[in-house]
């Protein structure tokens, strides 16, 4: 049942990266651009974003993932840590390089991972509590029974929508900290 979950899944995950025309950035990464769709928000770098912006939308690659093996939360974590950091190194090279992302000033991607990644410049804000955010919690519940590669992690409670904003300046400043470990 759990195969066929990961290959259904998967299907879907295939259908949405060309759907949105997402780019692979490392090994646990893919970006996208979208506009942004809200109330105006400035960052602590002073970094405006302002409804209709374009900005730079990260979704996992949940396929990378599942494939970190079992193991403790602390070992997955760490390889995670590990891929994240690599993937967040082609995400600077890109913001810094691809023009697709020139117009790009902050990156934003939603999650159930708890708030975590202010030593590179991410800040994380829980997601309103409305019908949506129910639906996406049940969405993450199956993806974390689907594709988290410990125990631990797929046998959570909660799994609650979590935004996650990283600035272009932020991601620039902070690139040194994101050493291969």
């Amino acid at each position: 049942m759990h195969r066929l979950a990961q290959g259904v899944l998967g299907s879907i995950d295939a259908w949405y990266y060309r759907r949105h025309k997402l780019k692979t950035l490392g090994p646990v990464l893919f970006v996208g651009r979208a506009h942004y769709r809200g109330p105006e928000l400035k960052f602590d770098d002073g970094t405006l974003l302002r409804d209709n912006d374009v900005i730079g939308r990260l979704h996992f690659n949940n396929a990378s993932i599942a494939a970190l093996g079992e193991g403790s939360m602390h070992r997955v974590g760490f390889r995670f840590a590990r891929l994240m950091r690599e993937s967040l190194r082609k995400l600077a090279d890109a913001a810094h390089n691809d023009p697709a992302f020139a117009d790009v000033r902050v990156f934003q991607g939603t999650t159930w991972i708890p708030a975590h990644g202010e030593v590179v410049g991410f800040v994380s804000t829980p997601m309103p509590k409305t019908w949506r955010t129910r639906l996406l919690s049940a969405h993450f519940k199956v993806l974390m029974w689907v594709f988290a590669p410990a125990s631990q992690i797929r046998n959570r409670e909660q799994a609650e929508p979590r935004l996650y904003w990283l600035t272009r300046a932020a991601l620039a400043r902070n690139l040194g900290k994101l050493k291969v470990g």
